[in-house]
């Protein structure tokens, strides 16, 4: 079930929420998120929602089997993490591993059509993060599998993420308060997250999908930009915006989740923009692979490694295609280059440094959203070199940037950046213009994304794939 549906928006959330707000007993409304969540699930993944409930099993018994032998035992965190690697080899990667063995060799083996499970890279990396931190002894394991089966199932956040740790919810999953001011500022977050999903991504990933299925030998520079431009904002306020409506919802039941996203599209390196796009995934390897290969603790040669081990392993957890692997190797690249130049003391204009960012962060996305590498490739080229841009071109591009297309792709690039925030905050001396303001355009926001959802357009989330 995706957030941006009619199910979810006008029978979903309200059942489940008036049943979570009427229940007086805390154990209860868990149980209650539980279920829906199962069923939120089992909507587009009957059968793998077992997959589910069975990893989280688990990895809960392993904890807590560890704590009881004293904590730190290696060969239950070794089974742990085969475990839970070996969930993502056969479930998402076997088919891929198989195609490149047979592409190598020249072999013939049978490819698995084993379909990937709605968010197991997402529920996977919670479970390890509960293991390890479990085995270091940040945590203590729960005896309650109902907190363990919320942390891991719970709708808001289990098929997009942002990726949660277990000691910053432990807490909440005993005790947490509902306000009227948490509630109405989780819708408020929800509703910005929808608009962003609805009105800007779907538009934007319109314009993306005709120019990506494009003939290569047809694209020029003309469409290749439009594309890439166009993706470049699709993939943000798709994939933000799923994170906005997850930190709606955890403040409408009581939850904190993390903040996802801060801005990439204003950094100015590519260091930077990692700190800023997908964060809880960043902080993830950093806390899990990066620091215990070493981090930047054993010379510059082995920190450049690291990085690279960790970009590459980035690439691959978003899909079992070498694009992905590119993409990864290419982003790890760029920040091999920022740190070399770093100790140079080498320094630009920050306009100069953000052209160089945002550019190289729109090839990498042509890359990531390709089909194959020589596609990627053709693009990319065509992108710098093919400039015979025709009056065929210009109608064609005129049809496809339609007013409102224009309309939404200036939105989108004020949206990409920090004003309305800035905006919002000088009217902090004006708590009641400030209120109007934000709640007023909310109400705005959703009358627009219900004409949205009633006119059908709507498209999948990118990364519920991941």
């Amino acid at each position: 079930m995706e957030f941006a549906s009619a199910n979810f928006i006008f029978i979903f959330l309200p059942v489940v929420f008036l049943l979570h707000l009427i229940l007086p007993w805390k154990q209860v409304r868990n149980w209650l998120l539980i279920s829906a969540s199962l069923v939120f699930y089992a909507w587009g993944e009957l059968y793998y929602v077992l997959l589910m409930v069975f990893s989280a099993l688990v990895n809960y018994l392993i904890a807590l089997w560890m704590k009881k032998r004293g904590g730190k035992n290696k060969l239950l965190l070794i089974i742990a993490v085969v475990f839970n690697i070996g969930l993502l080899a056969v479930f998402k990667y076997a088919a891929f591993a198989v195609e490149t063995v047979n592409g190598l060799f020249g072999a013939s083996l049978a490819v698995p059509g084993i379909p990937s499970p709605l968010g197991i890279s997402f529920f996977t990396f919670q479970a390890l993060s509960y293991i390890i931190d479990s085995y270091r002894g940040d945590i203590t394991p729960t005896k309650n599998f109902g907190h363990f089966l919320l942390y891991i199932s719970f709708f808001a956040q289990l098929v997009q993420g942002p990726i949660i740790r277990y000691g910053n919810i432990a807490s909440q999953l005993e005790e947490r308060k509902l306000t009227v001011n948490g509630v109405s500022e989780g819708l408020r977050h929800f509703i910005i997250g929808l608009a962003m999903k609805l009105i800007i991504a779907n538009t934007m990933g319109r314009v993306t999908s005709q120019v990506f299925s494009m003939d290569p030998s047809a694209l020029n520079a003309a469409y290749s930009w439009a594309g890439a431009v166009c993706f470049l904002m699709q993939i943000y306020f798709d994939f933000a915006g799923y994170s906005r409506m997850a930190v709606g919802l955890g403040l409408m039941f009581g939850f904190t989740i993390p903040e996802n996203f801060n801005h990439p599209y204003v950094a100015y390196s590519m260091t930077d923009f990692w700190r800023r796009w997908h964060i809880t995934l960043s902080r993830w390897f950093r806390d899990y692979v990066y620091i215990p290969l070493g981090g930047n603790r054993k010379g510059a040669f082995r920190t450049g490694i690291n990085k690279l081990i960790v970009f590459l392993l980035t690439g691959l957890w978003h899909g079992a295609n070498w694009t992905f692997v590119v993409w990864g190797a290419y982003n790890g690249a760029f920040l091999l280059g920022e740190n070399y130049l770093k100790k140079t003391k080498f320094r630009l204009p920050k306009f100069i440094t953000w052209i160089y960012t945002i550019t190289a962060v729109t090839v990498g996305f042509v890359i990531f959203n390709s089909p194959d590498m020589g596609y990627a490739v053709s693009m990319i080229g065509s992108m710098f070199s093919r400039f015979d841009i025709g009056s065929d071109t210009v109608a064609a591009l005129s049809a496809l940037f339609k007013p409102t297309v224009i309309a939404v792709l200036t939105a989108a690039v004020v949206s990409a950046t920090p004003l309305c925030s800035i905006i919002c905050s000088k009217l902090d001396k004006k708590p009641g213009l400030q209120a109007a303001l934000k709640y007023g355009s909310a109400l705005l926001l959703l009358a627009l994304c219900l004409f949205f959802i009633a006119s059908g357009n709507y498209n999948p989330s990118i990364y519920t794939k991941f």
